[in-house]
């Protein structure tokens, strides 16, 4: 296994994700969430073509799948563990085998990596990393193609390790989108209420008409970790922070932290999360509505007008909100609501693994 080198220092931007190549994994196991939204019985019948039965995994619920982690980590037997049904199901793979290291139960170097598929319905972890359609890479895998093992870092909270998460109106976007799937569930309508139609469905009838009117919330952001720093659109450093430091205070209407650059649907809303090693991006965005229909392609790219946003690079910060506490949301699933809010990049990167280009 061979790692290519990625600068530490902060001043140079990082040119390459970090990873390592592993060739001829011996065996590899397939978690899928049969919950997804692309799993239909012609995809599973496909998926067996290429992973045999002893090796595949279908989970349709919490307890199902901790059993099914349970079986899969019991022994030495799966090089690699390829999961599939969205960011939260990666991100739950990888939040088990991270117990398990904590507990002692597993070594942080004979862990297996989490091999990623495109089986979800935003895939902000298989945009990021370069994941084909599912059955191309199951393809690839089971034609012996070597495996890019990439070191990609997480944030970490009260709730595990995730890549990025967000109070505001990106949260509200993602309740308004369940609340429209439950309500046309088993109608006519279910099929034209997922996915990217789904969540403009969602944005178009109910966030919008509700948040138009509404005022900015206001907010504090801290620095509690080393130097963080403020950057551009463009990512040129502008300011530095001390430990402890005040970095904003004012208005938002999203506030929101990654370590990879993409929310769903290829979203570019943090281009500078692995711009600088061991730093995550937090963005601040209190434009409004208006703004971002009429600059969607930009908006969609991440180029946001420098006066509707902050921008800081940090290793470990708070979001304090005045008031009601806000919608909030995890690796794109709807988490309740929160007022506190702390964003620490996690001290080990998650390994996960995608069939080289």
């Amino acid at each position: 296994m061979v790692f290519e080198n990625v600068s530490d220092s902060i001043d140079t931007p990082q040119e390459r994700a970090r990873y390592r190549v592993m060739r001829n994994p011996h065996r590899f196991a397939v978690m899928l969430n049969a919950r997804a939204k692309r799993w239909t019985g012609s995809v599973h019948e496909a998926v067996q073509r290429y992973v045999p039965s002893r090796d595949l995994f279908l989970t349709d619920n919490f307890h199902q799948a901790r059993r099914t982690v349970d079986k899969l980590l019991a022994g030495d037997d799966y090089d690699v563990i390829f999961t599939g049904g969205g960011d939260g199901t990666i991100i739950y793979l990888v939040n088990e085998i991270e117990r398990r290291i904590r507990e002692g139960k597993l070594t942080r170097e004979g862990a297996p990596p989490v091999g990623v598929l495109r089986l979800g319905t935003g895939n902000a972890i298989a945009n990021y990393l370069g994941s084909r359609d599912i059955m191309e890479d199951l393809r690839a895998v089971r034609s012996g193609v070597p495996l890019e093992v990439h070191s990609v870092n997480m944030l970490e909270g009260a709730e595990g390790l995730f890549p990025f998460a967000g109070v505001g109106w990106d949260a509200d976007i993602l309740n308004d989108y369940d609340i429209l799937k439950d309500a046309v569930r088993d109608t006519a309508l279910e099929n034209h209420a997922t996915g990217l139609k789904g969540y403009g469905a969602a944005i178009a009838t109910r966030t919008i008409p509700r948040v138009i009117a509404q005022k900015p919330v206001q907010l504090r952001v801290i620095n509690l970790g080393e130097e963080a720093l403020r950057i551009n659109y463009e990512g040129e450093i502008l300011e530095r922070f001390e430990p402890d430091e005040l970095m904003y205070e004012g208005p938002a209407r999203i506030c929101g932290a990654s370590s990879i650059p993409y929310w769903g649907f290829q979203v570019r809303m943090f281009p500078h999360a692995d711009t600088y090693a061991n730093f995550y991006q937090l963005r601040c965005y209190f434009g409004g509505v208006g703004t971002i229909v009429a600059n969607l392609q930009d908006f969609w790219n991440g180029k946001i007008r420098e006066d509707l946003m902050f921008d800081v690079l940090a290793k470990h910060a708070r979001v304090e909100i005045d008031g009601e506490p806000l919608p909030y949301q995890i690796s794109g699933d709807a988490a309740g609501v929160e007022r506190i809010i702390d964003w620490k990049l996690a001290p080990h990167p998650a390994q996960l693994a995608v069939p080289m280009r």
